[in-house]
Order: structure tokens, then C-alpha cells, then sequence
């Protein structure tokens, strides 16, 4: 019986390799989340998902299908523009419960109170 050599073991290794990331990355590619499309854009339509904050001086809109974790504080209002969007928020600082909203196409929302905390979530459907 011959031993094998390093040669072979190195090209049985990397076969194995090879064929073990073939099928994992497909794998986490299906299984990946859309929330790496969701994107910070100009407010230059009105189209966009746009959260107003700051006593209404500062706007951010945002384009495309997903979800991302955000930071975004004293929220005044909220506008879905040509969207389906669902968004969470911690009313008072005082309160740490979160709350949700989801908000059809053309729609708006005011917290009931001058501003809120903070946004703490958004996604586009």
C-alpha cells in the first residue's frame, strides 16, 4: 500500500473546500434580508419615505424595499410617500416601551404630542 501524496491530500482538501463554500453560500444568500437595500436619499421627490424632525427644519427620506435599525430623534411627523412603511418608536425617554406604526401609500403621521423620543426602526415594504 503507497501512501498518498502531499500533492493529493492538498487537492482533496481544496476539493472539499471548494465544494463546502459552494453550497454555503447560496445558503446565506437565500436566506439574507432585503434590509441591505433600503437606502438614505435626497429629499428631492415626494415619493419618498420622509421623517421629520427638529420642529420640522430637518428632513430625512429614505428609497427602496427593507429594514434597517435607526437613531433618528425628535420625530415630529412622518410621511410614507408612494410606500407601504412600518416604522418603531420610543414615544418618551422617560418610557422605554416601543411602539409600531405602519402607514399605507400617501399617508402621514403625528405622534399626538409636539415630538417623539426617537425612531428606532424602519422598514419599506
Amino acid at each position: 500500500m503507497t501512501k498518498p501524496s502531499i500533492r493529493r491530500c492538498f487537492g482533496v482538501a481544496a476539493a472539499t473546500m471548494a465544494a463546502l463554500a459552494a453550497t454555503v453560500v447560496p445558503a446565506s444568500a437565500a436566506s439574507s434580508d432585503v434590509s441591505i437595500l433600503i437606502n438614505r436619499t435626497n429629499c428631492n421627490q415626494n415619493d419618498y419615505f420622509e421623517i421629520h424632525n427638529n420642529n420640522g427644519r430637518d428632513t430625512l427620506c429614505f428609497a427602496n424595499a427593507g429594514s434597517m435599525p435607526v437613531a433618528i430623534y425628535g420625530v415630529n411627523w412622518i410621511e410614507s410617500g408612494n410606500n407601504v412603511v412600518t416604522f418603531e418608536f420610543q414615544r418618551n425617554l422617560s418610557e422605554p416601551r416601543l411602539e409600531t406604526v405602519t402607514l399605507d401609500k400617501w399617508r402621514s403621521w403625528q405622534p399626538g404630542q409636539p415630538s417623539i423620543h426617537r425612531v428606532t426602526w424602519i422598514r419599506i415594504h
